[in-house]
């Protein structure tokens, strides 16, 4: 899976991305979304919180890519897998939208 450098993520989001427990899992937390992938593993998690609640909860593996920027006020990431897409929307507002082929 191809995924941003760390720079990409600060010019798109204002911060780089932090290690989860496992050193090879990845983690970006952008206001109250939070986006963890493994490069390896080809997988992408992506969670919305209100508070310490999660919303949203999604899991999906087989990625080959994901694309982060912002501009015009709003900022992305989007997640290319084998088998589809999903694009999130972190700012001015959250909007998760995922696809299967």
């Amino acid at each position: 899976m191809l995924v941003p450098s760390d720079a990409e993520f600060i010019d798109a989001f204002g911060v780089g991305t932090q290690a989860e427990d496992e050193p090879w899992v990845r983690v970006v937390q952008v206001q109250d979304v939070r986006v963890s992938f493994d490069a390896h593993a080809s997988s992408v998690r992506v969670r919305w919180f209100q508070g310490d609640d999660p919303v949203v909860d999604l899991y999906r593996e087989r990625a080959t890519r994901m694309l982060v920027w912002s501009g015009k006020g709003e900022s992305h990431v989007a997640v290319e897998f084998e088998d589809g897409e999903m694009h999130v929307r972190i700012h001015p507002s959250v909007r998760i939208t995922s696809r299967d082929d």
